[in-house]
């Protein structure tokens, strides 16, 4: 239930944004060790359901990939 917007930025030096809307039904695979977000862009509430697979999954730079991603993350989601 709900619609969520999904999104991932790769790692550096590219640092791209890559974004889907999601809605009842839709998955979404993030790569592992990506910096992912979720945000509820619904009028309602929504449900997500995550796994988890990776004990090691490198090493990103946060601030690089969040405030340096092409396109720029939309700041209501930040």
């Amino acid at each position: 239930m709900g619609t969520l917007l999904f999104g991932f930025v790769t790692s550096n030096p590219e640092n791209c944004l890559f974004t889907k809307v999601l809605n009842k039904g839709d998955v979404f695979v993030f790569p592992i060790g990506l910096i992912h977000f979720q945000f509820n862009i619904g009028h309602t509430n929504a449900v997500a359901i995550a796994g988890l697979s990776s004990q090691n999954p490198g090493v990103i730079i946060i601030a690089n990939a969040v405030f340096g991603s092409d396109p720029a993350i939309d700041p209501d989601v930040l």
